[in-house]
């Protein structure tokens, strides 16, 4: 049974970053072209949101493309193992790509927030967290302590990709009640981080090898 949830883990980690890196190029395709209306590409409100700031969003969108792979390279076993002074390096640039994504997402849900609130302080609650889980992976690596790193590694990687799950219930709220997407996208933020968080703690307790 417990290989069994270990494959249902994977597996589903797998198509959230999947499906969080075709949304992060689609939205780098959207934001970049949105100035020309005649392209024929749809303009979502929260695309326009981000028109006045758009070099926050790259700061923020582009940086998160490379941690999408980056991480998903270092949490392979064969690759973690096979040449430990390449995943060193990747390492170093992972944690780098983690402080700089983790702060433009609590500047933008402070200075330009898209949805109420909740979203900001959803944000700004596993902002902080995830910065801090990115010093204590560094530090525990820096102590040998690699088993604590990689869990604090771990930690990192699951819970960021919630924003793939933010987008599935933003669109189910949506699908099963007269919401706007303003409206739904704290409740979203909240349930979607709570629900990672909840999740890796499970992998990293029960789960992981």
């Amino acid at each position: 049974m417990k290989a069994f949830f270990r494959y249902l883990f994977i597996l589903g980690s797998i198509s959230i970053v999947l499906i969080l890196l075709w949304a992060s190029m689609d939205k780098l395709v959207r934001l970049s072209t949105m100035s020309n209306v005649s392209n024929g590409h749809i303009v979502q409100a929260v695309d326009l949101h981000y028109q006045g700031h758009l070099w926050l969003a790259y700061f923020h969108i582009i940086p998160g493309l490379l941690f999408l792979a980056l991480g998903a390279y270092q949490l392979i076993p064969y690759f973690r193992v096979r040449n430990y002074p390449i995943h060193r390096t990747v390492g170093k640039i992972f944690l780098l790509l983690s402080l700089v994504i983790f702060s433009t997402a609590i500047v933008l849900a402070i200075i330009y927030p898209f949805g109420d609130w909740l979203e900001t302080i959803t944000t700004i609650l596993f902002g902080s967290f995830l910065l801090f889980c990115t010093y204590k992976a560094y530090t525990a690596a820096r102590s040998l302590q690699f088993q604590a790193h990689r869990n604090w590694v771990t930690r990192i990687y699951f819970i960021a990709i919630a924003v793939s799950t933010i987008r599935g219930m933003v669109g189910l709220f949506m699908a099963t009640g007269n919401y706007t997407m303003q409206e739904i996208f704290g409740i979203a933020f909240l349930l979607a981080f709570a629900l990672h968080f909840f999740l890796v703690e499970l992998w990293i307790k029960y789960l992981a090898d």
